[in-house]
Order: structure tokens, then sequence, then C-alpha cells
């Protein structure tokens, strides 16, 4: 198991807005278990990606010390910037399954920017192993104010989901019920509380 400071860097060139990427994203669906290895060839050839990464806390079996590990949030994938231009390179490392050419780069883009948000501010997050379902909120103060997730449970809107929907995966924050916001207007009877 790598130690933290072994990983490679979730997001390269090191400081490049995933904005800046716009129209050139792809995602590598990835052998099992390379997502790493693909990064650090990725880093050598001078090809950017974004590999969005959570903190893992597991305790030892044999003499019960915590351990902290970086784990993949969306395991078997890699956001890929200039494969057109590096296609035979990119392929060369022999980690990749297939690459999907993400339509629609603007909503990818944005999605990313959250959890990429969301990771800058707490590195234990929760991934869902599928998209959710329920009321459009936006976080309006805080240190993830500007996300827009989804509510799942009005009664206690503390867990708010961030959908990635090419990854058919949600990514969910804690936050206090008093920095959410509906984005949708309410039905009668239905209202965010604390």
């Amino acid at each position: 198991m790598l130690r933290v400071a072994e990983n490679p860097v979730p997001r390269f060139p090191i400081g490049r807005p995933l904005s800046q990427d716009m129209g050139s994203w792809w995602v590598a669906r990835v052998k099992p278990r390379q997502e790493k290895a693909l990064a650090w060839d990725l880093a050598r050839l001078g090809v950017g990606y974004y590999l969005p990464m959570l903190t893992k806390r597991t305790r030892r079996r044999d003499n019960g010390k915590l351990r902290k590990s970086l784990v993949c949030a969306f395991p078997g994938y890699l956001s890929v910037t200039d494969y057109e231009e590096r296609k035979a390179e990119i392929l060369r490392t022999g980690r990749i399954l297939n690459l999907i050419k993400v339509s629609g780069q603007e909503q990818f883009v944005r999605e990313l920017e959250q959890i990429y948000q969301a990771l800058s501010h707490s590195t234990e997050l929760e991934v869902q192993p599928h998209l959710a379902v329920g009321r459009r909120v936006m976080i309006a103060s805080g240190p993830m104010q500007g996300l827009e997730g989804i509510v799942t449970d009005l009664r206690r809107p503390r867990k708010v989901f961030l959908n990635v929907e090419i990854f058919n995966r949600a990514v969910m924050v804690m936050v206090s019920p008093e920095e959410l916001v509906p984005l949708e207007e309410p039905r009668e009877g239905i209202r965010l509380r604390a």
C-alpha cells in the first residue's frame, strides 16, 4: 500500500483549472487497480488528467494502529485530456480497457469541479454506488459554498449528494442544514428544516 505522499497528484498539470481543458475530456476505463499507475504514466508523458482521491482510514489487524490511505473516488476510471493528440502514447501504457468520449463537456466539467472543490475542503467524503434522486439544493454558505447537489431526506437534510453522471456515482458531503437553499420550488408542505 502506498503512503499518502507516494500517490500521484490528483490533477495534472498541477494547478490547472479543469475548465481550461473544456472540449478535450475523455474518460479512460482502466484495468483493475491501475488508476494510479496510469496517472503516473500520463504525468511522465505530459498528458493532463484528473483522478479524485479520498482518504480512507482503516485499523490494522496486527497492531490496531490507524492506517490512512488514498483511494480512487471512482474506481476503474480516470478522466484524461489530450487523448486525440496523444492517442498512441496513451494506449501504449497498456492500462486502458476502453475510452469514452465525453459528449456533455460543460456538465462533465461542472460535476468534476464540484468534486474538486469538495475534496479541497475535506478528503473524508463518501462515494455512493449510484446517482442520488431527490431535491436539488445549493450550499449557500460555509467552505463548500456554491456547490449544487441533491438532498434525499427532507426531514434531516445534512447529507448532500454531488452526482457525477458519467460514472453513475454520487459523492456525499455533510453540511449544516442552515447552509442549504432549495433550487426548485417546493411542493406544498415540503420544506428544508434543521
